[in-house]
């Protein structure tokens, strides 16, 4: 943590750079040429901690603005300078005329160039020093390509010139004033750091050299910034992981200093929030005055609408926004909400505008600033064209697909339902135990092709790699709808208690998971028949979901395995390890399941089905 000491350097510090209150104020102008801003911005105020006498901005012509971030002990400025020669192609040939040459009213109708020259950034009289410095024929007064990138590099200097200028404002005495205060500070602060070392040390008797992350754990600025909350316990732990090697070694000194400086990092920002609320007055009527500008601006700008209705003709929308000279400009382009939307949503980029604004035939006397009705349709035309080779179909499979899903599952319900019927009416069992070879068949293909189909969780679990489907999805309780197993066909159910005066009446399944348990419960109906005593029959046991490879494919597969314990019916209970019947259930493959409808296979024999409904 910092240290009082660090604390009056740092006043010290300020003292030495002229300022009481302990900051320097650089300012740092924001260029960005095809952007709608443009000007002179002031940073944030720094900390004397960081020593930032000024930051060199850089020209962008196709880029966006640039961002700058600053903490306590950093600033960064991040920008993207055009620098490569296709960029600069691409502008060039954008704003030049058919003989690949530009004027200077053409370079003067860059939109952002215009801004600059409007709001004082840049002067006419040093444009024009630098476009005559590269102007190669004074008759024709028009530059080619190589002239363009010169006049950019010229601008771009020009800000350079001034950051340049206001770093060379500090001296070599002030620098070597504060670097000797931070070096001192510094060594003043690991010395007391060492101290507290030397005191945990097992007691500080100088037995060892090195400390526990317990005896760490109970040093009293650890257990201040816990008990105040403002270090969790997984903080401290990665701190430690952190700061060495091995986070299972004990630490030493050097470890100790790094574990200290990691911690300092974490304040930073809470360092920051208090320094900013000490900005003193002066600071705020310098910001409020270099905005005030700006600000005039957008309150004119806000006595026009901005046209939200969308889909207008272009002819409509022009005659909404045009200006008192029946004309549109980059202002009156601002009021075009629908094109602001595209902007901010990120489905039309600046930089495109400014080539499809370049691009548009200007009104005759402007300077190339103002389209007429006729180029702002042809503008506005341009802009839809972006969008005309969007494949509509691409936007409908989703919807396809949900709606393939629904007819191939409702089709499998339905075929489920009037096999029922059927068997209802001619007197058969029911979930399809006597249903004929051609019903069994149709079944059978229906699964086939829904099994396929990707919204299948066992085919989406496959294609991500895992392949094992998770065991959650199969919990709750299920009702048995099919079912195509001999065995359950030649005892008439799963038991094989009904016949006779007793008839199978249905199977539900119960299927419970939890960290400890894995239980599986099968109730069955006897429904009793002629004076026949209807009743149920409960089979319990245990379950778990497996991957194993199969026998048919060779690929993993999800097998459910159940381990029968009892079964029970009326006042017996009997062990169902003897229970013959039961071995179908004991092992299958899941090859569908969604929110309501699971599918089982045989593991040593696909063609058989189990359908479940989700209860």
């Amino acid at each position: 943590m910092v240290s009082p000491s660090l604390s009056a350097t740092l006043v010290a510090i300020a003292t030495i750079l002229n300022c009481s209150d302990g900051f320097v104020t650089p300012k740092s102008p924001s260029i960005n040429i095809g952007s709608t801003t443009a000007g002179s911005n002031t940073l944030p105020r720094q900390s004397c901690n960081n020593i930032i006498f000024s930051s060199t901005p850089k020209l962008c012509l196709l880029t966006p603005p640039t961002t700058t971030t600053t903490s306590l002990y950093s600033t960064q400025q991040e920008a993207s300078t055009p620098t490569d020669g296709e960029t600069l192609q691409t502008v060039f040939s954008t704003y030049s005329d058919d003989n690949n040459l530009m004027s200077k009213d053409q370079l003067k109708s860059i939109p952002s160039i215009s801004e600059m020259l409007a709001e004082g950034d840049l002067l006419s009289s040093e444009l024009d020093d630098m476009w005559d410095a590269v102007v190669s024929n004074k008759s024709d007064d028009k530059i080619d390509v190589d002239g363009f990138v010169q006049v950019y590099k010229d601008i771009d200097d020009l800000f350079e010139d001034e950051g340049e200028e206001e770093e060379e404002g500090v001296d070599d005495a002030t620098l070597a004033a504060v670097s000797a205060a931070l070096a001192a500070a510094s060594g003043a602060d690991e010395t007391e750091l060492a101290q507290a070392f030397d005191t945990l040390k097992d007691g500080g008797d100088g037995s060892s050299n090195t400390i526990s992350f317990t005896q760490l754990r109970q040093w009293e600025e650890i257990t201040s910034l816990v008990s105040e909350g403002m270090l969790g316990e997984d903080e401290f732990k990665s701190l430690w992981e952190s700061s060495g090697d091995d986070a299972d070694d004990d630490m030493d000194l050097e470890r100790f200093l790094k574990f200290n400086n990691a911690l300092d990092d974490l304040f930073v920002f809470d360092e920051d929030e208090e320094v900013d609320e000490e900005i003193s007055s002066d600071m705020v009527e310098e910001e409020e005055e270099e905005t005030e500008e700006e600000e005039d601006v957008e309150v004119q700008q806000q006595q026009l609408p901005v046209i939200t209705e969308t889909d207008l003709p272009p002819a409509v929308l022009f005659s909404q926004l045009a200006n008192e000279n029946y004309l549109v400009g980059e202002a009156e382009l601002k009021r075009w909400g629908e094109l602001q939307d595209m902007i901010s949503q990120g489905d039309l980029s600046q930089e495109e505008l400014d080539v499809l604004v370049g691009r548009a035939e200007k009104a005759p006397g402007t300077d190339g600033m103002y389209v007429d009705e006729e180029g702002f349709c042809k503008l506005a035309e341009a802009i839809d064209d972006l969008f005309e080779d969007v494949d509509d179909t691409a936007v409908d499979e989703p919807e396809q697909q949900e709606e393939d899903f629904r007819e191939l599952k409702v089709e499998l319900l339905e075929l489920l339902e009037d096999i029922d019927k059927i068997g209802e009416e001619e007197g058969r069992l029911l979930c399809g135990l006597d249903c004929n070879e051609l019903e069994q068949e149709r079944v059978l293909e229906v699964v086939g092709e829904i099994e396929r189909e990707t919204y299948n969780k066992v085919v989406a679990a496959s294609n991500t790699g895992g392949g094992a489907v998770s065991k959650d999805e199969l919990l709750g309780e299920w009702e048995l709808l099919y079912s195509s197993s001999s065995t359950m066909k030649y005892n008439e159910g799963l038991s094989g208690l009904a016949g006779g005066l007793t008839r199978f009446g249905g199977l539900k399944q119960k299927i419970i998971g939890t960290k400890y348990l894995s239980d599986v419960e099968y109730t069955e109906q006897v429904v009793g028949k002629l004076g026949g005593k209807s009743y149920e029959v409960k089979i319990t046991g245990d379950w778990e979901m497996k991957t194993e490879l199969s026998l048919f494919t060779g690929k993993p597969a999800n097998v459910m395995s159940v381990t029968p314990d009892n079964v029970v019916y009326g006042p017996r209970r009997d062990k169902a390890d003897h229970w013959k019947s039961l071995g179908p259930m004991n092992m299958l493959l899941l090859s569908y399941i969604d929110e309501d409808l699971r599918i089982m296979r045989g593991n040593t024999s696909t063609d058989t089905l189990f359908i479940w409904k989700r209860c």
